[in-house]
């Protein structure tokens, strides 16, 4: 009896010792996305524990670009890795998913002249860039100041709680909406096509496993 247990607390103190970490900066609108793949790799690699870094891109970038210690980067805008790959910042970038825009309002919204619209911060958050070129080209005006959030799900809660009328999110974060719902979405042509691309950060000291990880990401849309 003894000697199993002496056994089973080797096998965990091995564990923990030799288990491998992954940082993983990510798009907040990857979060399920991500949160769902990373169980499924677990499973069959036990032994990788994976950290999250969640938030609006142009954050992420940031924090890559100032020797943050991440392994994976996996943002919504193609010209923010570009960039960091044109630094030597990241390699082996490849784009691996799409998405689409899209307007939902708050279903308790009474009737009024004015609007409060809710989009990402432009300057950081992709979305908000794409939020500004869809409703320039498709012509759509708010009366109202727009309201803007630090991240794309942060634009989603504001819409969700009420505190805004409308709202520009993904199509990706209308899974689960509870007081809101999907009222228009955006042709195409009207913005930047929203791409994600996924790279590993030149100082990772775990670029094996991190590219395991992205090859298993291939292929898996965000339904998959």
């Amino acid at each position: 009896m003894e000697k199993k247990v002496l056994a089973f607390l080797f096998i965990l103190i091995s564990k923990f010792i030799f288990a491998t970490e992954i940082t993983i900066s990510g798009a907040a609108s990857l979060k399920e996305y991500l949160e769902k793949n990373i169980t499924e790799f677990k499973k069959l690699n036990p032994e990788v524990e994976f950290s999250l870094n969640l938030g609006g891109s142009g954050t992420l970038k940031r924090q890559v670009e100032n020797g943050a210690p991440v392994d994976i980067i996996f943002l919504a805008d193609e010209s923010m890795m570009s960039d960091l790959e044109n630094k030597n910042l990241i390699e082996n970038k490849i784009n691996l998913l799409e998405n689409r825009l899209v307007l939902i309002k708050n279903k308790n919204i009474d009737k009024k002249e004015n609007y409060l619209l809710a989009i990402g911060e432009p300057k950081s958050v992709p979305a908000g860039k794409y939020a500004l070129e869809a409703l320039s080209n498709e012509s759509l005006e708010f009366s109202n100041e727009i309201i803007y959030g630090k991240d794309v799900r942060t634009v989603l809660n504001y819409v969700e709680l009420g505190e805004v009328d409308f709202g520009i999110v993904y199509l990706s974060d209308c899974k689960n909406l509870k007081n809101s719902e999907i009222v228009k979405t955006f042709d195409s042509k009207s913005h930047t096509p929203i791409i994600y691309p996924i790279g590993i950060v030149s100082s990772s000291e775990n670029k094996n496993i991190s590219q395991n990880f992205i090859n298993f990401l291939k292929g898996k849309d965000w339904n998959d």
